[in-house]
């Protein structure tokens, strides 16, 4: 049991040693400066992303700053202590939730410091724990066995599944000349059915940018005053039913809506300054995952998505929709073997896998051609664990709305509070 000496000595004689807690905890608001501030000067030690929407001047004291990384994660340890006294003794739920929530995201931090330092942890689940407030099922390689004999029925022929998949896929490959066009296109359609339902800020907007080599096949940087750089990784192919996926993951009403909504809702009305730091990991990353990849469902229904892309997607792109439906059965199987991917990432962490062993590995059991799966190795080495926050998130997300949700409208409404209440991953199994 925890014993707050300071906050007791103070209080001695005046009430009992729990009610001296909670008179000497820090506001709230205290706390999330000094999350902040701890934050921006970690990122001077972990090199993945994060976005900053405060005081530049702030950033750019952290970056000056000397202190060394032990000494930033002593203070985390005193800032986890102050957020679970927060959480203790919260007034009212909302208070308590937004409590948890940054504990969760400190949490990460602090786990992520000690594996920067070096510091082995024991187990993947013991990382995925610590860092996203989840555990993912452990599948077998005869899973994924089960999935891939399935596949053999839906492309049959000669050679070997991988490369007969690779080739059945290839017909749905968008050409990268005419990939901003059809990307383009995609990203306008999720807008208009995500602007019928959420009050966006007035004055945001996308761009894209195509880059190159990138870890990632998209990725949302948002700029601030609802304004986001959607950046786009011509390296790997870009199949024709990716077009919606990325336009409502990456846009709307996935995470530039998301940010947009945060920086109005949460930050600015709010006041919730936390909010203004989003680091790459924590248990926020998986709701955050989970409710993007969950945001297509959202806009289109099946036959929604198979008429938009038959009417205008596939004639941009130059492609015909012969095969289309078949495809679509194709999907749903390619969608439930990318469970294998996070499976590479507990054996390359923790199993002792090469780089080399966990590529073959992930094109035997996960049927990747050898770019895709290099591809995901190189995210694997960048984010670790991270990987699990789009299948596991998404699962916990879509069980959640499917679970709690009897309408159009209704569905809508809980994917909203999704992205704009203090939610942990565990309050999705509700």
């Amino acid at each position: 049991m925890k014993t707050f000496s300071k906050a007791m000595f103070l209080c001695a004689g005046l009430v009992s040693a729990f009610f001296c807690v909670a008179l000497n905890a820090k506001p709230l608001d205290a706390l999330a400066q000094d999350f902040i501030d701890l934050g921006l000067r970690f990122q001077n030690y972990d090199k993945s992303q994060f976005l900053f929407l405060g005081d530049p001047l702030r950033a750019r004291k952290a970056k000056m700053d000397p202190a060394k990384l032990t000494d930033v994660l002593d203070s985390l340890d005193v800032l986890i202590e102050e957020l679970e006294q927060s959480e203790r003794f919260a007034k009212t739920e909302t208070e308590k939730s937004r409590a948890q929530a940054l504990l969760g995201r400190t949490l990460a931090m602090h786990t992520r410091g000690r594996i920067l330092q070096g510091e082995a942890l024991d187990s993947f689940d013991r990382e995925s724990y610590l860092t996203f407030g989840v555990q993912v099922p452990k599948l077998s390689e005869a899973h994924f066995e089960a999935l891939a004999a399935k596949l053999e029925q839906v492309v049959p022929g000669d050679g070997a599944l991988v490369e007969r998949m690779e080739r059945f896929r290839d017909q749905f490959v968008i050409p990268v000349d005419r990939l901003e066009a059809v990307l383009g296109a995609a990203m306008s359609e999720c807008r208009k059915r995500t602007k019928a339902v959420f009050d966006l800020p007035i004055n945001e907007g996308t761009r894209f940018t195509i880059v190159d080599e990138a870890p990632w096949v998209g990725f949302t940087h948002f700029e601030g005053n609802a304004q986001s750089n959607i950046l786009l990784n011509r390296s790997v192919p870009i199949h024709i039913e990716r077009a919606l996926e990325l336009g409502c993951h990456e846009g709307y009403p996935g995470h530039h809506a998301h940010a947009s909504m945060l920086e109005q809702n949460v930050i600015l009305e709010r006041g919730w300054k936390e909010y203004e730091l989003i680091q790459l990991l924590g248990p926020m990353a998986v709701v955050n995952e989970g409710a993007a990849s969950y945001a297509v469902e959202l806009a289109f229904s099946r036959n929604d998505r198979l008429s938009f892309e038959r009417d205008i997607l596939l004639p941009l792109a130059g492609l015909s929709a012969d095969n289309l439906e078949t495809y679509y059965h194709f999907i749903d199987l390619i969608n439930d073997l990318s469970w294998a991917r996070t499976e590479a990432a507990r054996r390359y962490l923790y199993e002792g896998y090469s780089r080399e062993r966990t590529i073959h590995w992930l094109m035997e059991f996960g049927l990747e051609t050898r770019g895709t799966a290099t591809q995901k190795m190189n995210l694997i080495e960048a984010q670790r664990a991270y990987i699990l926050t789009y299948n596991h998130g998404y699962k916990l997300v879509s069980e959640y709305i499917e679970r709690h949700a009897d309408s159009e409208v209704a569905r809508w409404a809980l994917f909203m509070d999704i992205l704009l209440k203090p939610m942990l991953p565990g309050d999705l199994e509700l």
